[in-house]
Protein backbone atom coordinates (compact mmCIF):
# COMPACT_ATOMS: atom_id res chain seq x y z
CA UNK A 1 0.00 0.00 0.00
CA UNK A 2 0.75 4.06 -0.67
CA UNK A 3 0.36 6.69 1.32
CA UNK A 4 -0.55 10.50 0.45
CA UNK A 5 0.48 12.63 3.79
CA UNK A 6 -0.48 16.23 4.45
CA UNK A 7 1.13 19.19 2.74
CA UNK A 8 3.12 20.62 5.86
CA UNK A 9 0.78 23.63 6.23
CA UNK A 10 -2.50 23.80 7.81
CA UNK A 11 -5.49 23.11 5.46
CA UNK A 12 -9.21 24.65 5.20
CA UNK A 13 -11.48 21.97 5.64
CA UNK A 14 -12.77 22.53 1.62
CA UNK A 15 -9.17 21.72 0.87
CA UNK A 16 -8.94 18.49 2.58
CA UNK A 17 -12.68 17.66 1.38
CA UNK A 18 -11.24 18.14 -2.31
CA UNK A 19 -8.27 16.39 -1.52
CA UNK A 20 -10.14 12.98 -0.96
CA UNK A 21 -11.78 13.94 -3.94
CA UNK A 22 -8.51 14.41 -5.53
CA UNK A 23 -7.36 10.66 -4.56
CA UNK A 24 -10.92 9.22 -5.32
CA UNK A 25 -10.23 10.35 -9.01
CA UNK A 26 -6.59 10.15 -9.26
CA UNK A 27 -6.39 6.29 -7.67
CA UNK A 28 -9.91 5.46 -9.09
CA UNK A 29 -10.07 3.44 -5.47
CA UNK A 30 -12.81 4.80 -2.88
CA UNK A 31 -10.57 7.47 -0.40
CA UNK A 32 -9.09 5.37 2.59
CA UNK A 33 -8.22 8.12 5.31
CA UNK A 34 -4.88 7.33 7.89
CA UNK A 35 -3.96 9.67 10.48
CA UNK A 36 -2.05 11.28 8.09
CA UNK A 37 -3.58 11.33 5.00
CA UNK A 38 -5.22 8.71 2.61
CA UNK A 39 -3.89 5.10 1.56
CA UNK A 40 -4.49 3.37 -1.55
CA UNK A 41 -2.97 1.07 -3.83
CA UNK A 42 1.12 1.16 -4.80
CA UNK A 43 -0.23 0.78 -8.80
CA UNK A 44 -1.73 4.55 -8.25
CA UNK A 45 1.18 5.74 -6.81
CA UNK A 46 2.76 7.66 -9.89
CA UNK A 47 -0.63 9.35 -10.97
CA UNK A 48 -0.84 10.73 -7.36
CA UNK A 49 2.38 12.08 -7.43
CA UNK A 50 1.99 14.34 -10.55
CA UNK A 51 -1.31 15.76 -9.81
CA UNK A 52 -2.20 15.89 -6.29
CA UNK A 53 -2.57 19.25 -4.98
CA UNK A 54 -3.03 19.32 -0.94
CA UNK A 55 -0.43 16.44 -0.48
CA UNK A 56 3.40 16.84 0.76
CA UNK A 57 4.87 13.22 -0.57
CA UNK A 58 3.67 9.70 -1.03
CA UNK A 59 5.43 6.77 0.63
CA UNK A 60 5.40 3.64 -1.01
CA UNK A 61 7.52 0.26 -0.84
CA UNK A 62 9.76 2.45 1.82
CA UNK A 63 10.37 5.42 -0.52
CA UNK A 64 9.44 8.59 -0.07
CA UNK A 65 8.41 10.53 -2.83
CA UNK A 66 7.57 14.61 -2.94
CA UNK A 67 4.26 15.50 -4.80
CA UNK A 68 5.18 17.55 -7.59
CA UNK A 69 3.21 20.40 -6.19
CA UNK A 70 4.67 19.98 -2.92
CA UNK A 71 8.53 20.10 -4.71
CA UNK A 72 6.63 23.26 -6.50
CA UNK A 73 6.42 25.10 -3.53
CA UNK A 74 9.00 23.98 -1.12
CA UNK A 75 11.42 25.41 -3.86
CA UNK A 76 9.48 28.12 -3.64
CA UNK A 77 9.75 28.97 0.33
CA UNK A 78 13.64 27.79 -0.50
CA UNK A 79 15.05 30.76 -3.03
CA UNK A 80 12.99 32.79 -0.92
CA UNK A 81 14.44 32.04 2.09
CA UNK A 82 11.26 31.69 4.06
CA UNK A 83 9.84 29.09 6.25
CA UNK A 84 6.95 27.29 4.76
CA UNK A 85 3.97 27.40 7.19
CA UNK A 86 0.88 28.46 5.39
CA UNK A 87 0.29 27.74 1.25
CA UNK A 88 2.43 29.43 -1.55
CA UNK A 89 0.46 30.78 -4.12
CA UNK A 90 2.66 33.07 -5.88
CA UNK A 91 5.32 30.43 -7.22
CA UNK A 92 6.97 30.45 -10.38
CA UNK A 93 4.76 32.87 -13.10
CA UNK A 94 1.97 33.34 -10.72
CA UNK A 95 3.59 35.69 -8.76
CA UNK A 96 5.37 37.85 -11.07
CA UNK A 97 2.68 40.64 -11.25
CA UNK A 98 -0.34 41.22 -8.59
CA UNK A 99 -2.85 41.53 -11.00
CA UNK A 100 -6.19 42.03 -9.07
CA UNK A 101 -8.89 39.46 -8.59
CA UNK A 102 -6.28 36.05 -8.50
CA UNK A 103 -7.33 33.21 -7.37
CA UNK A 104 -5.24 30.24 -5.67
CA UNK A 105 -3.72 28.07 -8.36
CA UNK A 106 -4.07 25.18 -6.68
CA UNK A 107 -7.66 25.20 -6.43
CA UNK A 108 -7.66 25.13 -10.58
CA UNK A 109 -5.34 21.83 -10.17
CA UNK A 110 -7.59 20.58 -7.41
CA UNK A 111 -10.77 21.32 -9.42
CA UNK A 112 -9.46 20.02 -12.71
CA UNK A 113 -8.21 16.74 -11.06
CA UNK A 114 -12.20 16.64 -9.06
CA UNK A 115 -14.56 17.79 -11.78
CA UNK A 116 -13.18 16.20 -15.34
CA UNK A 117 -9.64 14.53 -15.03
CA UNK A 118 -9.78 13.53 -18.65
CA UNK A 119 -9.52 16.61 -19.98
CA UNK A 120 -7.64 17.53 -22.85
CA UNK A 121 -8.27 21.24 -23.42
CA UNK A 122 -8.74 23.67 -20.73
CA UNK A 123 -10.98 26.82 -21.84
CA UNK A 124 -10.92 30.02 -19.67
CA UNK A 125 -13.17 32.53 -20.94
CA UNK A 126 -12.52 35.31 -18.32
CA UNK A 127 -8.64 33.81 -17.95
CA UNK A 128 -7.25 37.31 -16.57
CA UNK A 129 -3.58 37.20 -15.63
CA UNK A 130 -3.49 33.17 -16.36
CA UNK A 131 -3.51 31.59 -13.66
CA UNK A 132 -5.61 28.77 -15.26
CA UNK A 133 -3.77 28.54 -17.98
CA UNK A 134 -0.35 27.84 -16.30
CA UNK A 135 -1.60 25.47 -14.11
CA UNK A 136 -3.75 23.61 -16.97
CA UNK A 137 -0.14 23.29 -18.87
CA UNK A 138 1.55 21.90 -15.70
CA UNK A 139 -0.99 19.19 -15.23
CA UNK A 140 -0.45 18.75 -19.30
CA UNK A 141 -3.56 20.02 -20.75
CA UNK A 142 -3.92 22.37 -23.22
CA UNK A 143 -5.39 25.83 -22.71
CA UNK A 144 -6.75 28.25 -24.20
CA UNK A 145 -7.86 31.78 -22.83
CA UNK A 146 -10.13 34.47 -23.25
CA UNK A 147 -10.19 38.17 -21.73
CA UNK A 148 -11.44 41.76 -22.63
CA UNK A 149 -9.41 43.48 -20.81
CA UNK A 150 -5.90 44.00 -22.65
CA UNK A 151 -4.23 44.50 -20.00
CA UNK A 152 -5.05 40.77 -18.52
CA UNK A 153 -4.30 39.60 -22.06
CA UNK A 154 -0.86 41.51 -21.89
CA UNK A 155 0.25 39.87 -18.39
CA UNK A 156 -0.99 35.75 -19.43
CA UNK A 157 0.77 36.14 -22.75
CA UNK A 158 3.71 37.42 -20.87
CA UNK A 159 3.36 34.10 -18.66
CA UNK A 160 2.38 31.75 -21.51
CA UNK A 161 5.27 32.63 -23.67
CA UNK A 162 7.98 32.34 -20.83
CA UNK A 163 6.60 28.92 -19.66
CA UNK A 164 7.42 28.08 -23.81
CA UNK A 165 10.85 29.39 -23.25
CA UNK A 166 13.19 26.11 -23.62
CA UNK A 167 15.53 26.99 -20.83
CA UNK A 168 14.27 29.17 -17.74
CA UNK A 169 17.73 30.14 -16.30
CA UNK A 170 18.78 31.42 -19.91
CA UNK A 171 15.74 33.22 -19.72
CA UNK A 172 16.14 34.52 -16.00
CA UNK A 173 20.05 35.29 -17.27
CA UNK A 174 18.95 37.26 -20.31
CA UNK A 175 16.27 39.29 -18.80
CA UNK A 176 18.19 40.02 -15.47
CA UNK A 177 21.37 41.88 -17.51
CA UNK A 178 18.05 43.91 -19.59
CA UNK A 179 16.79 44.85 -16.39
CA UNK A 180 19.88 46.16 -15.03
CA UNK A 181 20.78 48.11 -17.71
CA UNK A 182 17.13 49.58 -18.12
CA UNK A 183 17.48 50.52 -14.18
CA UNK A 184 20.83 52.67 -14.53
CA UNK A 185 19.38 54.46 -17.65
CA UNK A 186 16.44 54.86 -15.55
CA UNK A 187 18.18 56.33 -12.37
CA UNK A 188 20.63 58.82 -14.58
CA UNK A 189 17.22 60.42 -16.48
CA UNK A 190 15.32 60.58 -13.03
CA UNK A 191 18.15 62.51 -11.88
CA UNK A 192 18.32 64.62 -14.17
CA UNK A 193 14.73 64.60 -15.13
CA UNK A 194 15.74 64.30 -19.11
CA UNK A 195 14.08 61.06 -20.41
CA UNK A 196 13.99 59.77 -24.05
CA UNK A 197 11.69 61.07 -26.57
CA UNK A 198 8.04 58.78 -27.05
CA UNK A 199 6.98 60.79 -30.01
CA UNK A 200 6.43 58.20 -32.50
CA UNK A 201 6.10 55.45 -30.32
CA UNK A 202 2.90 56.38 -28.51
CA UNK A 203 0.01 58.49 -29.39
CA UNK A 204 0.35 62.07 -28.84
CA UNK A 205 -3.14 62.08 -26.52
CA UNK A 206 -1.30 59.11 -24.21
CA UNK A 207 1.78 61.15 -24.20
CA UNK A 208 -0.46 63.79 -22.75
CA UNK A 209 -2.23 61.77 -20.62
CA UNK A 210 1.08 60.27 -18.64
CA UNK A 211 2.54 63.49 -18.33
CA UNK A 212 -0.58 64.53 -16.85
CA UNK A 213 -0.30 61.43 -14.09
CA UNK A 214 3.58 61.44 -13.38
CA UNK A 215 5.85 63.97 -11.83
CA UNK A 216 8.40 65.39 -14.46
CA UNK A 217 11.22 63.31 -13.33
CA UNK A 218 9.32 60.08 -12.49
CA UNK A 219 8.19 60.48 -16.44
CA UNK A 220 11.82 60.48 -17.59
CA UNK A 221 12.57 57.30 -15.49
CA UNK A 222 9.60 55.84 -17.37
CA UNK A 223 10.45 56.55 -20.88
CA UNK A 224 13.55 54.95 -20.54
CA UNK A 225 12.09 51.62 -20.34
CA UNK A 226 9.19 52.43 -22.62
CA UNK A 227 11.84 53.67 -25.42
CA UNK A 228 13.68 50.15 -24.91
CA UNK A 229 10.67 47.75 -25.34
CA UNK A 230 7.93 49.11 -27.27
CA UNK A 231 9.44 49.66 -30.71
CA UNK A 232 11.85 46.75 -30.15
CA UNK A 233 11.60 44.19 -33.17
CA UNK A 234 11.10 41.56 -33.04
CA UNK A 235 9.36 41.72 -29.63
CA UNK A 236 10.65 38.55 -27.18
CA UNK A 237 10.18 37.32 -24.02
CA UNK A 238 12.55 39.45 -22.62
CA UNK A 239 11.26 42.71 -23.82
CA UNK A 240 7.23 41.24 -22.45
CA UNK A 241 8.44 40.68 -18.71
CA UNK A 242 10.82 43.94 -18.89
CA UNK A 243 7.14 45.81 -19.08
CA UNK A 244 5.18 43.64 -16.58
CA UNK A 245 7.99 44.79 -13.97
CA UNK A 246 7.17 48.69 -15.17
CA UNK A 247 3.33 48.15 -14.95
CA UNK A 248 3.38 46.71 -11.37
CA UNK A 249 5.27 49.63 -10.25
CA UNK A 250 3.70 52.79 -12.29
CA UNK A 251 1.02 53.29 -9.11
CA UNK A 252 3.63 53.63 -6.73
CA UNK A 253 5.82 56.15 -8.80
CA UNK A 254 2.48 58.31 -10.32
CA UNK A 255 0.43 60.75 -9.23
CA UNK A 256 -2.61 58.68 -8.73
CA UNK A 257 -3.28 57.29 -5.43
CA UNK A 258 -2.17 54.07 -4.60
CA UNK A 259 -4.56 53.08 -1.98
CA UNK A 260 -7.35 53.36 -4.28
CA UNK A 261 -9.58 51.53 -7.06
CA UNK A 262 -10.97 54.23 -8.87
CA UNK A 263 -7.82 56.99 -10.44
CA UNK A 264 -7.76 59.54 -8.48
CA UNK A 265 -4.87 62.18 -7.38
CA UNK A 266 -2.56 61.94 -4.08
CA UNK A 267 -2.41 64.70 -1.93
CA UNK A 268 -0.09 67.41 -2.01
CA UNK A 269 2.65 67.25 -1.38
CA UNK A 270 3.93 64.35 -3.11
CA UNK A 271 7.77 63.22 -3.43
CA UNK A 272 8.41 60.86 -6.00
CA UNK A 273 10.17 57.53 -4.90
CA UNK A 274 13.79 56.47 -6.89
CA UNK A 275 11.99 54.52 -9.97
CA UNK A 276 15.05 52.59 -10.14
CA UNK A 277 15.03 50.62 -6.97
CA UNK A 278 11.49 49.74 -7.55
CA UNK A 279 11.67 48.81 -10.90
CA UNK A 280 14.66 46.02 -9.99
CA UNK A 281 12.70 44.96 -6.80
CA UNK A 282 9.97 44.50 -9.51
CA UNK A 283 12.80 42.82 -11.74
CA UNK A 284 14.30 40.44 -8.72
CA UNK A 285 10.79 38.85 -8.18
CA UNK A 286 10.27 38.05 -11.88
CA UNK A 287 13.83 36.76 -11.77
CA UNK A 288 13.16 34.66 -8.70
CA UNK A 289 9.75 33.24 -10.34
CA UNK A 290 12.06 32.11 -13.40
CA UNK A 291 14.54 30.70 -11.29
CA UNK A 292 11.84 28.80 -9.04
CA UNK A 293 11.14 26.75 -12.10
CA UNK A 294 14.06 25.08 -12.96
CA UNK A 295 13.34 21.86 -13.25
CA UNK A 296 9.82 21.60 -13.58
CA UNK A 297 9.08 18.95 -15.35
CA UNK A 298 7.73 20.09 -19.62
CA UNK A 299 4.38 18.46 -20.11
CA UNK A 300 4.62 19.41 -24.08
CA UNK A 301 1.56 20.82 -24.63
CA UNK A 302 0.95 24.85 -24.78
CA UNK A 303 -1.08 27.76 -24.02
CA UNK A 304 -2.64 31.00 -26.06
CA UNK A 305 -4.31 33.71 -25.13
CA UNK A 306 -6.56 35.87 -26.92
CA UNK A 307 -8.22 39.31 -26.23
CA UNK A 308 -11.75 38.84 -27.19
CA UNK A 309 -15.26 38.01 -25.49
CA UNK A 310 -16.21 35.34 -22.87
CA UNK A 311 -20.15 35.46 -24.86
CA UNK A 312 -18.60 34.96 -28.25
CA UNK A 313 -18.57 31.60 -29.60
CA UNK A 314 -16.51 31.49 -32.34
CA UNK A 315 -12.63 31.53 -30.17
CA UNK A 316 -14.05 27.45 -29.70
CA UNK A 317 -12.98 27.12 -33.01
CA UNK A 318 -9.56 27.57 -31.96
CA UNK A 319 -9.70 24.22 -29.69
CA UNK A 320 -9.24 21.14 -31.21
CA UNK A 321 -12.11 19.07 -31.82
CA UNK A 322 -10.67 15.69 -31.22
CA UNK A 323 -9.93 17.09 -27.36
CA UNK A 324 -12.12 16.69 -24.46
CA UNK A 325 -13.04 20.23 -23.15
CA UNK A 326 -13.84 21.96 -19.71
CA UNK A 327 -14.24 25.57 -18.75
CA UNK A 328 -12.76 26.61 -16.09
CA UNK A 329 -12.98 30.12 -15.02
CA UNK A 330 -13.54 33.17 -12.18
CA UNK A 331 -16.20 35.39 -14.08
CA UNK A 332 -16.38 38.97 -12.17
CA UNK A 333 -18.96 39.10 -9.73
CA UNK A 334 -21.69 41.21 -10.23
CA UNK A 335 -21.23 44.57 -9.85
CA UNK A 336 -17.37 44.11 -10.54
CA UNK A 337 -14.44 45.56 -9.36
CA UNK A 338 -12.94 48.68 -11.71
CA UNK A 339 -10.66 46.28 -13.77
CA UNK A 340 -10.08 48.82 -16.56
CA UNK A 341 -9.65 52.08 -14.29
CA UNK A 342 -7.13 50.36 -12.06
CA UNK A 343 -4.94 49.41 -14.67
CA UNK A 344 -5.33 52.76 -16.79
CA UNK A 345 -1.99 53.92 -16.05
CA UNK A 346 -0.48 50.66 -17.55
CA UNK A 347 -3.20 50.38 -20.46
CA UNK A 348 -2.34 53.74 -22.01
CA UNK A 349 2.27 53.27 -21.39
CA UNK A 350 1.84 49.88 -22.72
CA UNK A 351 0.41 51.22 -25.94
CA UNK A 352 -2.73 48.86 -25.01
CA UNK A 353 -5.70 51.14 -25.66
CA UNK A 354 -6.41 54.37 -26.03
CA UNK A 355 -7.20 57.36 -23.43
CA UNK A 356 -10.72 57.63 -25.43
CA UNK A 357 -11.82 54.54 -25.08
CA UNK A 358 -10.76 53.50 -21.72
CA UNK A 359 -13.93 53.90 -20.23
CA UNK A 360 -15.64 52.22 -23.29
CA UNK A 361 -13.38 49.48 -22.24
CA UNK A 362 -14.72 49.58 -18.77
CA UNK A 363 -18.76 49.61 -19.75
CA UNK A 364 -18.08 46.45 -22.11
CA UNK A 365 -16.61 44.70 -19.02
CA UNK A 366 -19.30 41.83 -18.11
CA UNK A 367 -19.96 42.91 -13.98
CA UNK A 368 -19.31 46.55 -14.48
CA UNK A 369 -20.66 49.77 -12.83
CA UNK A 370 -20.06 52.14 -15.75
CA UNK A 371 -22.79 53.19 -18.69
CA UNK A 372 -23.95 55.81 -20.62
CA UNK A 373 -26.97 57.76 -19.94
CA UNK A 374 -28.54 56.10 -22.77
CA UNK A 375 -27.51 52.77 -22.01
CA UNK A 376 -29.04 53.04 -18.46
CA UNK A 377 -32.31 53.64 -19.52
CA UNK A 378 -32.40 50.67 -22.52
CA UNK A 379 -31.14 48.37 -19.13
CA UNK A 380 -34.18 49.45 -17.39
CA UNK A 381 -36.99 48.64 -19.90
CA UNK A 382 -35.10 45.73 -20.52
CA UNK A 383 -35.49 44.77 -16.77
CA UNK A 384 -39.07 46.24 -16.77
CA UNK A 385 -40.47 43.47 -19.52
CA UNK A 386 -37.51 40.86 -18.69
CA UNK A 387 -36.14 41.29 -22.07
CA UNK A 388 -33.48 38.37 -21.51
CA UNK A 389 -35.80 35.75 -19.98
CA UNK A 390 -34.02 35.74 -16.59
CA UNK A 391 -35.17 33.35 -14.37
CA UNK A 392 -37.54 33.84 -11.29
CA UNK A 393 -34.92 34.19 -8.87
CA UNK A 394 -33.17 36.83 -10.58
CA UNK A 395 -36.39 38.75 -11.38
CA UNK A 396 -37.67 38.39 -7.77
CA UNK A 397 -34.46 39.62 -6.45
CA UNK A 398 -33.80 42.60 -8.47
CA UNK A 399 -37.43 44.01 -8.28
CA UNK A 400 -37.46 43.48 -4.70
CA UNK A 401 -34.33 45.68 -4.42
CA UNK A 402 -36.32 48.13 -6.63
CA UNK A 403 -38.92 48.60 -4.64
CA UNK A 404 -37.03 48.83 -1.82
CA UNK A 405 -35.08 51.73 -3.18
CA UNK A 406 -38.17 53.60 -4.20
CA UNK A 407 -37.82 54.95 -0.57
CA UNK A 408 -36.02 58.12 -2.25
CA UNK A 409 -33.32 57.65 0.30
CA UNK A 410 -30.84 56.13 -2.15
CA UNK A 411 -27.95 57.67 -3.82
CA UNK A 412 -27.72 57.39 -7.44
CA UNK A 413 -25.58 54.32 -8.00
CA UNK A 414 -27.11 52.39 -5.36
CA UNK A 415 -30.69 53.08 -7.08
CA UNK A 416 -28.88 51.42 -10.24
CA UNK A 417 -27.99 48.35 -8.49
CA UNK A 418 -31.70 46.11 -9.91
CA UNK A 419 -30.35 47.60 -13.59
CA UNK A 420 -26.75 46.89 -12.97
CA UNK A 421 -27.47 43.21 -11.60
CA UNK A 422 -30.06 42.28 -14.60
CA UNK A 423 -27.25 43.30 -17.01
CA UNK A 424 -25.01 41.09 -15.32
CA UNK A 425 -26.91 38.28 -15.17
CA UNK A 426 -28.23 38.61 -19.28
CA UNK A 427 -24.29 39.24 -19.90
CA UNK A 428 -23.45 36.04 -18.51
CA UNK A 429 -26.75 34.41 -19.81
CA UNK A 430 -24.78 35.66 -23.27
CA UNK A 431 -21.43 33.34 -22.22
CA UNK A 432 -23.66 30.16 -21.63
CA UNK A 433 -25.29 30.20 -24.71
CA UNK A 434 -21.78 30.75 -26.44
CA UNK A 435 -20.53 28.09 -24.03
CA UNK A 436 -23.25 25.32 -24.84
CA UNK A 437 -22.62 25.67 -28.68
CA UNK A 438 -18.64 25.64 -27.43
CA UNK A 439 -19.06 22.31 -25.51
CA UNK A 440 -20.32 19.07 -26.42
CA UNK A 441 -23.29 17.30 -24.43
CA UNK A 442 -21.60 15.68 -21.02
CA UNK A 443 -18.78 18.02 -20.79
CA UNK A 444 -18.53 20.89 -18.02
CA UNK A 445 -17.65 24.18 -16.75
CA UNK A 446 -16.86 25.37 -13.52
CA UNK A 447 -17.40 28.74 -12.20
CA UNK A 448 -15.49 30.39 -9.04
CA UNK A 449 -17.76 33.51 -8.18
CA UNK A 450 -18.62 34.28 -4.75
CA UNK A 451 -21.28 36.53 -3.16
CA UNK A 452 -22.03 40.09 -3.61
CA UNK A 453 -23.59 42.68 -0.60
CA UNK A 454 -26.05 45.79 -1.20
CA UNK A 455 -28.13 47.91 0.78
CA UNK A 456 -31.57 48.80 -0.03
CA UNK A 457 -34.17 50.04 1.96
CA UNK A 458 -32.03 50.27 4.93
CA UNK A 459 -31.65 46.89 5.09
CA UNK A 460 -28.33 44.98 3.48
CA UNK A 461 -28.84 41.95 0.95
CA UNK A 462 -26.77 39.37 -0.29
CA UNK A 463 -26.34 38.36 -3.59
CA UNK A 464 -25.96 34.60 -3.85
CA UNK A 465 -24.37 35.53 -7.17
CA UNK A 466 -23.09 31.39 -7.44
CA UNK A 467 -26.51 29.80 -7.34
CA UNK A 468 -28.02 32.55 -9.64
CA UNK A 469 -26.01 32.28 -11.83
CA UNK A 470 -26.98 28.35 -11.55
CA UNK A 471 -30.63 29.00 -12.41
CA UNK A 472 -29.40 31.34 -15.26
CA UNK A 473 -27.43 28.07 -16.61
CA UNK A 474 -29.83 25.78 -16.06
CA UNK A 475 -32.18 27.87 -18.73
CA UNK A 476 -29.23 28.29 -21.09
CA UNK A 477 -28.98 24.31 -22.02
CA UNK A 478 -26.95 23.12 -18.81
CA UNK A 479 -27.42 21.57 -15.75
CA UNK A 480 -26.27 22.36 -12.35
CA UNK A 481 -24.01 18.96 -10.67
CA UNK A 482 -22.87 20.80 -7.34
CA UNK A 483 -22.40 24.11 -5.95
CA UNK A 484 -18.54 23.26 -3.78
CA UNK A 485 -18.00 26.11 -0.90
CA UNK A 486 -14.32 27.39 -1.06
CA UNK A 487 -12.90 29.46 1.55
CA UNK A 488 -10.09 32.50 1.00
CA UNK A 489 -7.19 33.66 2.51
CA UNK A 490 -8.13 37.23 4.06
CA UNK A 491 -7.91 39.91 1.52
CA UNK A 492 -5.10 43.39 2.39
CA UNK A 493 -4.60 46.57 1.02
CA UNK A 494 -5.89 47.67 -2.10
CA UNK A 495 -8.20 45.28 -2.28
CA UNK A 496 -9.26 44.33 1.33
CA UNK A 497 -12.47 46.51 1.44
CA UNK A 498 -13.79 44.52 -1.45
CA UNK A 499 -12.27 40.92 -0.99
CA UNK A 500 -14.99 37.82 0.68
CA UNK A 501 -14.78 35.69 3.40
CA UNK A 502 -15.73 32.81 0.45
CA UNK A 503 -16.12 32.09 -2.91
CA UNK A 504 -17.69 28.96 -4.49
CA UNK A 505 -17.30 26.66 -7.38
CA UNK A 506 -20.66 26.38 -9.03
CA UNK A 507 -20.09 22.92 -11.41
CA UNK A 508 -22.57 22.66 -14.62
CA UNK A 509 -22.76 20.19 -17.02
CA UNK A 510 -23.80 20.52 -20.76
CA UNK A 511 -26.91 18.44 -21.57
Amino acid sequence: MAEATWASYRLFPYERALAAREVATLTNEPASPTQDGFSFSDAAASSVIERATYFNLVRSTDLDTPTRQAAVEQRHALLRGVEQRRQATRYGLHGIHEYKGKFNPQVVRALTNVVDIDATVLVDPFCGSGTSLIEAVRLGIKAVGVDRSPMAVFLASAKVKSLAEPDYLALREAFAGFARDLAGEMKEAQQSAAGPSLDGILAPEALAYLQSWFPRETLAAVSVALSRTLPASPRTTVHLLAEVALSSILRAVSLQLPDDLRVRRRPEPFEPPPVWELYLEAAERIESGLEEMEGWPRSGVSAEVHLGSASDPDWFSRVDDAGRRFILTSPPYATALPYIDTDRLSIVALGLGSVKHVRQLEMDLVGSREWRKADERAWWRRLSANTDALPDAVMELVRDLQVRNEDGNAGFRRAAVPALLYRYFARMAECFDAWRTGLRAGERAVLIVGNNRTTAGGEQTVIRTPQLLGEVASTRGFVVEEIIPLETWPRYGLHGKNGVSGEDALVIRRR
